[in-house]
């Protein structure tokens, strides 16, 4: 176990803290849309399916999950 001294650690009350974020009205990108049907699509679903510049051209909605692991999604 590390020692640490008392100076390096914050005080309690800061630790507990949460800070709300501002948000600037809609949440959801336009970039983490299915580019074939809109349908919705979270940030992980385009990173595993969609190209390496984050667009994407098929989800579940409109295309077989087989298609999607096969490369469907990347392509226009």
């Amino acid at each position: 176990m590390a020692d640490y001294n008392k100076a390096d650690r914050l005080p309690a009350a800061t630790m507990d803290t949460l800070h709300p974020q501002e948000t600037t009205g809609e949440h959801r990108s336009t970039k983490r849309q299915c580019q074939n049907c809109g349908h919705y699509v979270t940030k992980q679903f385009v990173r595993v399916f969609g190209a390496n510049d984050g667009s994407l051209y098929g989800c579940l909605s409109c295309l077989t999950l087989r298609d999607l692991r096969e490369g469907g999604g990347k392509q226009p």
